[in-house]
């Protein structure tokens, strides 16, 4: 319950940073784990498939991905309420990492998921975890020290 308590004493943009770091890591991990069950061939004749037209085309996760960055961004330039901007920060944390999964992918534009070069996509999703861990967690120490240089710019 604590925890509860002092997650609604953050102000609006520390909610926003944890909800969509959350969601990435949350999502990152799903889709690690789902992406090795077919790569490797767990279930073959499970639920889990590559996605894949009629014609043959192979529809990365990196697609959708980007679709929904392209919606919560409207949304979130489109509304200033405060519960949307909530409800968007998880939808965008899921879509950051539809895309950042991929990252290697979309960096060399070839399918370099399972190489050598696939894990870009692994140091990619480190660092955009650590940033918003640092916003999350760290705004309070961050805004600490620019109060403190700003009083001795002024005592100067």
């Amino acid at each position: 319950m604590r925890v509860r308590h002092h997650y609604a004493r953050l102000d609006l943009g520390r909610r926003v940073a944890l909800r969509a770091l959350f969601a990435f890591l949350l999502t990152f991990g799903i889709l690690r784990a789902l992406t090795a069950i077919i790569h490797f061939g767990v279930f073959p004749h499970g639920p889990f498939r590559n996605v894949v037209t009629a014609s043959g085309l192979h529809i990365h996760h990196l697609f959708w991905g980007i679709l929904l960055l392209m919606t919560t961004g409207f949304i979130a330039l489109a509304t200033r309420a405060e519960q949307w901007h909530l409800r968007v920060a998880i939808i965008f944390g899921v879509a950051l990492a539809l895309t950042l999964d991929e990252f290697a992918l979309w960096l060399r534009l070839a399918d370099v998921y399972w190489s050598p070069q696939g894990i870009e996509s692994i140091k990619a999703a480190a660092v955009v975890t650590a940033l918003l861990a640092v916003y999350a967690f760290g705004q309070p120490f961050f805004q600490a020290v620019a109060r403190d240089l700003f009083r001795l710019k002024r005592r100067a």
